[in-house]
């Protein structure tokens, strides 16, 4: 991810630097280009408008602002945005209610992984108003953890799997005859001891032949279960998207052509899945404008998080907007919904 370099720092000296973040805020909050008046107006500089127009036009040279073609005002570069995030931005602090209703969206008994992916994209779109995406874990890297047995009727069975990046499925199979639960919790049981870490795409064929001797006459219900397991959970909804209408809602996205590229970016899986997979494990990213090194969405920005399993980084958050967003408040929004989510993953 580029960075400032430390002899342009120096150049941004306490003035300009004041400036900028005050500029950058103004344009987040009002998608108008600011101009020196608008600046001495509105906040307490303690200079005239002359001073503030010197500083903003050696902020322009040193490339931190834009001169729009059609405007007296600035609006920040690429650049500016850089810098903003990285050393200006204000830490953005979550209201108690906020913090409550991130909690209470998880505090359900339902523990399947994949309706805890859905209700995070829906979450964070919700409270950001941008568009979300979630990674799920890669499947083809989990490995059985765990499987069981509860019986729910006398001739049927609920089998529930249970990974090592937090992925819990379940299917509802009925038993052959002469077959009970008590025989099929036990060899899960077996197996399960025998086979706990190994990937999910081997297991149909190992457990096959670890186990046959045990299945005698239940040898078809066996073979689904384990065909199951291979399988399971599905490899298409590991990428989950919720707001992507939210786009609309702002001016720099009145271009239909704009919102067109942007949306079939959202709804590529493939594209976002390697723009993902490719940045930094932990902590919280911003990429802007050309940073993401994709053509379709060099208008906007992405702001990146994961939740982890353990100390296993096991899947990622995506919020997309305009340039102008407010980053600080999408910072503080992931690191909350990803602390909470990794608390409850660990937990399941």
């Amino acid at each position: 991810m580029p960075r400032v370099l430390s002899s342009e720092v120096s150049v941004v000296d306490g003035r300009k630097q004041k400036v900028l973040a005050t500029l950058i805020d103004d344009y987040i909050a009002t998608a108008e280009p600011v101009g020196s008046r608008t600046l001495a107006r509105k906040y307490a500089f303690g200079v005239s408008p002359a001073t503030i127009r010197n500083e903003m036009a050696d902020l322009e040279e040193l490339g931190y602002l834009e001169h729009p073609h059609t405007s007296a005002g600035r609006i920040p570069s690429d650049k500016g945005y850089r810098y903003y995030v990285d050393r200006l931005m204000r830490p953005w602090v979550l209201d108690a209610e906020v913090i409550e209703q991130i909690r209470a969206t998880y505090r359900v008994r339902v523990r399947e992984l994949q309706w805890f992916i859905h209700q995070t994209a829906r979450l964070v779109a919700d409270m950001t108003a941008y568009p979300t995406v979630v990674l799920a874990p890669p499947l083809r890297e989990a490995r059985l953890w765990d499987l069981r047995v509860v019986a729910i009727e006398p001739e049927t069975v609920v089998l529930v799997l249970r990974t090592d990046t937090g992925i819990i499925e379940n299917r509802t199979l009925a038993l052959p005859e002469g077959l009970e639960a008590k025989d099929v919790a036990a060899m899960a049981e077996d197996f399960t001891v025998q086979f706990r870490g190994t990937p999910l795409a081997q297991l149909e064929g190992r457990l096959i032949d670890g186990l046959s001797h045990q299945v005698g006459s239940a040898w078809r219900f066996w073979e689904e279960m384990l065909r199951w397991l291979a399988e399971a959970p599905d490899e298409e909804e590991r990428v989950t998207l919720g707001g992507a209408l939210n786009i609309l809602n702002y001016p720099e996205f009145r271009d239909v052509s704009k919102v067109r590229r942007v949306l079939t970016f959202l709804e590529t899986e493939q594209a976002v899945d390697t723009l993902l997979t490719l940045r930094p494990e932990q902590g919280i990213h911003a990429l802007i404008g050309s940073e993401t090194d994709r053509e379709d969405i060099r208008d906007c920005s992405v702001v990146m998080a994961s939740y982890q399993l353990g100390n296993k980084v096991v899947g990622k958050l995506m919020v997309l907007g305009p340039k102008r967003m407010e980053y600080g408040r999408v910072y503080a929004i992931l690191e909350a919904v990803s602390e909470e989510l990794s608390r409850v993953l660990n937990w399941a």
